[in-house]
């Protein structure tokens, strides 16, 4: 859904107009889309698990983040059912008015215990916590600098400060924001997760930490993702950095490996006192009920004991991952139960997600804002009580639902997504051989075998605009730079060959990319095409400036860069016009090409072994 449109903070509408077009824009998409998001469960959310309205399927789920399924365990659900025999079902009152019970100060205690801290905060969800957080720590002119990959509650907490969004992981980036946005009189947060809840990577936090200590910085890591799953005892990230103690605040959730609700705050008694009174949505918030914190209490007393549980969960998560990539599929570089299944479109997201639903396998899409737009995906959140063969069960369904040759539904039930799978299909098929000129309603609609009402019902802004989203979300210019990720390269003519030849393919062989191209060099190009040429533009410059790093002359050593990367362009558009000098491209083997690369690339970049 595209939420961002309808943001309250986006529009000049009245709240009332706001709300009745968002709820005619919710009905329709409802209607043809399907209930992507808010799907109603008839039993426990758990590897397996049924929805509403399919009440004789129980299907394989991978939504819930119990990664040690500890929700389900018999020992938390007594405890939980004997603390609501003892306390009743709630506190009924905020813990400082009366409702803070002894479960609750043994749980802080026991989570202060796990991660070798002073003091522990449990507030009622983590993202209450994080939001609780900073209204009692940050002044309006404090800044915030973020890493882009944090979790949306440490978005809302910070809205009231000066925020600075980051590079995720890049300790560099924020070497250089700290000692240039360092203020006379304001506080510094640096704000980063243990775990990613979308990629499922691991924060930098031992180089995060040194760099804040240095310029006067207070570090608060937030591994809701991390605390039960990593560490010999399940003590998070931090533990297995051999960090505990060390990081001034972490927060974190008893909702995912603890298999119950509510959050914390973790870390220096100090700082932990003063958030207890000054915390709005813990002072004034009640108590979590009782069956909530004896879960809680229970789960953190298995935690430090499911040391086999939690071997066993990672290398699960590394199964997924690499049977995955062999069967062909892109993800997220994940070391966690978190792994991301990038698709090629967010609408591709939601096809996959419907399609599987079908073959009885429930997975979320994830798109954007939740994500980057160039990033789509399937979230895969793996448990304990996931088997090997439910991942290869995953897998084989993903192969089937993914093929080009799948069977639609029938016309009268097609989904929206798949009606956009559709109609992409063969604006692809049509832009390869005919470029974009030859493009025109009729002709995607009889290629895609629907009628134009449903192109218009599915786009009802107009073919124009649908053409500009085409060119927005086809741009797979940058495929190759994903290929070789800079991390990877040794700024060797052998790693720069290998990119320019890689980039020299993609456009001689893939006519939609060349095409691309044609619009961008048009006297006048449409804004769209302007706009991926720009993005594409800042994500190379990393490229680049890699392999200037360190050279006498980075600025003339860019300029030859430049000048080479813009000839493979031309040479690749050229090639099915006429020979180019006498040369014909199309019939030089790649061998001969690679070796010229090579020689040039040598003197351009030999200036930097000098």
């Amino acid at each position: 859904m595209k939420l961002d449109k309808y943001n309250v903070a986006q529009s000049s509408q009245s709240i009332e107009e706001l709300t009745k077009e968002f709820f005619q824009y919710k009905g329709n998409y409802r209607d043809e889309v399907g209930q992507v998001y808010w799907k109603e469960s008839d039993s426990a959310v758990s590897s397996k698990m049924s929805l509403k309205n399919r009440p004789n399927s129980r299907m394989v789920s991978f939504v819930s983040n119990d990664y040690l399924g500890l929700s389900q365990h018999p020992l938390v659900q007594s405890d939980a059912i004997r603390a609501i025999n003892q306390f009743g079902t709630g506190f009924c009152a905020a813990p400082s008015i009366g409702g803070y019970s002894s479960l609750q100060k043994r749980l802080e205690d026991g989570i202060s215990a796990l991660l070798k801290t002073e003091d522990t905060l449990v507030f009622n969800s983590g993202f209450s916590a994080n939001i609780g957080l900073f209204s009692a720590l940050a002044k309006p002119n404090d800044i915030v600098f973020l890493d882009k990959g944090v979790h949306r509650s440490v978005f809302e907490g910070v809205r009231h400060c000066t925020c600075k969004i980051l590079p995720h992981n890049d300790p560099e980036a924020l070497d250089s924001a700290l000692q240039r946005y360092k203020v006379e009189g304001c506080n510094l947060y640096v704000v980063i997760d243990g775990v990613y809840s979308q990629d499922g990577d691991q924060g930098l936090v031992r180089e995060y930490l040194e760099i804040s200590q240095k310029h006067g910085a207070l570090l608060i890591v937030d591994d809701a993702h991390g605390i039960g799953v990593l560490g010999e005892s399940g003590a998070g990230l931090l533990e297995e950095l051999n960090l505990l103690g060390q990081v001034p605040l972490v927060t974190g959730t008893l909702s995912k490996a603890f298999g119950s609700i509510g959050g914390y705050v973790s870390g220096r008694k100090d700082l932990i006192n003063y958030i207890r009174y000054y915390a709005g949505s813990c002072c004034f918030s009640v108590s979590l009920p009782p069956p909530c914190l004896a879960a809680a209490l229970k789960s953190l007393e298995l935690i430090p004991k499911a040391t086999s549980e939690r071997k066993e969960l990672l290398a699960k998560a590394q199964y997924a991952k690499e049977k995955l990539q062999e069967a062909g599929f892109s993800t997220t570089d994940s070391t966690t139960p978190i792994v991301g299944i990038l698709t090629p479109s967010y609408d591709e997201a939601i096809l996959w997600a419907e399609r599987l639903l079908q073959h009885d396998v429930y997975i979320v899409p994830i798109g954007y804002p939740a994500v980057s737009k160039r990033c789509p995906r399937l979230r895969l959140a793996l448990s304990n009580l996931h088997s090997y063969r439910d991942i290869d069960f995953l897998i084989s369904k993903l192969l089937t639902v993914t093929k080009k040759d799948y069977k639609y539904m029938p016309r009268k039930r097609r989904s929206s997504a798949e009606i956009a799978h559709l109609i992409d299909k063969a604006t692809e098929d049509i832009v390869r051989e005919k470029g974009f000129g030859g493009l025109s309603i009729q002709e995607v609609c009889d290629q895609a075998e629907i009628e134009p009402a449903l192109f218009y019902r599915r786009y009802p802004e107009g073919f124009a605009f649908y053409v500009e989203k085409f060119i927005r979300d086809h741009d797979f210019w940058l495929s190759h730079y994903e290929e070789f990720p800079v991390e990877k390269l040794n700024r060797s003519p052998e790693n720069l060959t290998q990119i320019l030849l890689y980039l020299w393919k993609q456009i001689a062989e893939d006519g939609l990319l060349s095409s691309l191209l044609r619009l961008e060099l048009q006297d006048s190009p449409l804004d769209a095409a302007v706009e991926i040429a720009k993005v594409r533009e800042i994500q190379t410059e990393d490229l680049v400036d890699f392999f200037t790093q360190a050279s006498e002359s980075p600025n003339t050593l860019k300029i030859q860069l430049a000048i080479l990367t813009a000839g493979i362009q031309y040479l690749a558009l050229h090639k099915n016009i006429s020979t180019f000098c006498g040369i014909d491209f199309t019939s030089i083997p790649e061998g001969e090409i690679e070796t010229a690369l090579m020689q040039m690339l040598k003197c351009i970049l030999r200036s930097k072994d000098k």
